[in-house]
């Protein structure tokens, strides 16, 4: 039996660019402050099987457009606006069929 006190993971801070990739085997912590319109390719989830998840803390450097794999499905259809400029979205994304299909969620809007 494990029982953790404690638990911590390490956050990723990603390079802002027009295409932003995701490596599911980086972890599970992300964050990126936008230099850009900014396309996300989400890579390496693990195989049919195996759930995957994980949080992406997405700042606002600017008045920049985000897209997200087609693969993703939104609450409702439809993805969150980008943050505005200097403003933090906190979305988690998770998958169990090996990412044929995302479900993404938005937990935080517009955070100071």
């Amino acid at each position: 039996e494990f029982i953790a006190t404690s638990y911590n993971e390490e956050a990723v801070t990603l390079t802002g660019g027009a295409t932003v990739e995701i490596d599911c085997t980086s972890g599970n912590v992300f964050s990126l402050t936008t230099t850009q319109n900014t396309t996300f390719t989400f890579a390496n989830p693990p195989t049919t099987g195996t759930a995957y998840g994980f949080m992406l803390r997405l700042s606002g450097g600017g008045a920049h457009t985000v897209t997200y794999p087609n693969t993703v499905r939104f609450s409702e259809g439809t993805a969150p606006d980008a943050p505005s400029n200097n403003k933090a979205n906190v979305l988690v994304f998770t998958t169990f069929d090996a990412g044929a299909n995302w479900y993404g969620f938005q937990s935080g809007l517009e955070m100071a």
